[in-house]
């Protein structure tokens, strides 16, 4: 197995190349913006054929650049189920549904669905990793974003996501509290004060901080009359 961050330094996003050396596939998650000529040029270097380019989520009104990697490369592109196409998108498009599988060389990756940053997020297992792009992004649901849903990402962490070993590593898309990798169990600590409680209490919480967050951004009258 061959696995490659990559990270775009001016938004901090990071997206994560993974091949099969012996058979040469490959299969790129969550590429950042401007970021395609390095990737082709990590596949280049390895002799890699690109199979497969994952998004573990997409935000609407965003533009990506998954659709036009994959017109480049002939790889099939994967979204979460239900998350809206890129405009004029011409090629080949697979569901990653819960429980799913992708197949690239005789690597697998699961495919586990974890709603809340966005509507239609996915997470993808392979072996002792999970690539979770922003699942464990509680600010999402504290600021005034429109995609994300506290009641989804609760239901997603506590009963999902926090059921798997505390052991496993978390490969995210942008970094967890300055970490670029981090341990499940120590997730789970951290946030254990805001998700040991009840579902309500914690959808409660985070539209209190929204509102907080957004009074903070308001501008004051003073600042409205000029």
């Amino acid at each position: 197995m061959y696995f490659h961050p990559i990270e775009d330094p001016d938004t901090g996003q990071i997206g994560y190349l993974l091949a099969d050396a012996t058979e040469q596939k490959a299969a790129v998650i969550d590429l950042p913006p401007r970021s395609t000529e390095l990737l082709r040029a990590l596949l280049a270097e390895r002799r890699l054929a690109l199979t497969h380019v994952l998004r573990t989520h997409v935000h609407h009104g965003v533009p990506i650049n998954c659709a036009a990697l994959s017109e480049l490369t002939g790889a099939t592109l994967v979204l979460p189920e239900g998350a809206p196409l890129p405009a004029d998108c011409a090629v080949r498009v697979k569901a990653a549904r819960d429980g799913g599988y992708v197949v690239f060389g005789q690597q697998v990756l699961q495919v586990l669905s974890s709603p809340g940053h966005t509507a239609h997020c996915v997470s993808y297992l392979w072996r002792d990793r999970l690539f979770c792009g922003d699942a464990f992004d509680l600010g999402s649901c504290a600021d005034a974003g429109e995609d994300a849903d506290p009641g989804l990402m609760f239901d997603t962490l506590s009963g999902r996501l926090f059921q798997l070993p505390g052991s496993t590593l978390l490969f995210p898309a942008h970094p967890l509290g300055g970490r670029r990798v981090a341990l499940l169990g120590e997730q789970r600590l951290r946030t254990a004060s805001l998700l040991t409680g009840s579902r309500d209490a914690f959808i409660t919480e985070m539209l209190s901080r929204r509102t907080t967050a957004q009074r903070r951004a308001r501008p004051s009258s003073a600042t409205r009359r000029h």
